[in-house]
């Protein structure tokens, strides 16, 4: 899961002509830092699976971000959840390819000065990244259910551009 959630985050910004880098921790202690953050958090759960993906940005990235969007004028909270819920709905793709369905949550998003998250029971693991001038932090939290199994038959989850008629 951890490779998917790097492939599709490069992949996100990609998309936005916004050029991110996999990097170190931006602190020792592996954490955030001090610096004002925004953070948001979406819960998942699928058969067997449930957890959450959290981004923490600074500020100079989700300017970063709006101005890439086109440039409107947008609260930071709103960006930040916008492309947390952007990224999770990738990677929910990725995986309803692999036999893992999800169902996605509404996100969550709070903006402050060294935020920090709890410890998630399952596996749990930061990617961080840098563009110019900033840097943001990826955690996917995943709990597997004793006897959990993928779908044997996996879905094809519809591309960006496919039609869907209903």
């Amino acid at each position: 899961m951890d490779q998917h959630l790097l492939d599709v985050a490069i992949e996100l910004f990609a998309a936005y002509d916004v050029p991110i880098e996999q990097c170190a921790a931006p602190s020792e202690s592996g954490l955030l830092g001090n610096e004002t953050y925004c953070m948001s958090s979406i819960g998942y759960v699928g058969n067997g699976v449930k957890g959450v993906l959290i981004l923490a940005a600074t500020r100079a990235a989700a300017e970063a971000w709006t101005t890439a969007a086109g440039g409107m004028e947008c609260d930071l909270v709103d960006t930040v959840g916008e492309f947390s819920n952007m990224l999770l709905g990738r990677l929910k793709g990725r995986l309803l390819k692999e036999g893992i369905p999800i169902s996605l949550a509404t996100p969550m998003t709070v903006i402050g000065d060294g935020l920090r998250t709890s410890i998630a029971p399952g596996a749990s693991s930061w990617q961080f990244f840098e563009g110019p001038g900033w840097h943001l932090g990826t955690r996917l939290d995943a709990a597997f259910e004793p006897g959990f199994r993928r779908e044997e038959t996996p879905a094809a989850p519809a591309e960006a551009g496919d039609a869907i008629l209903f």
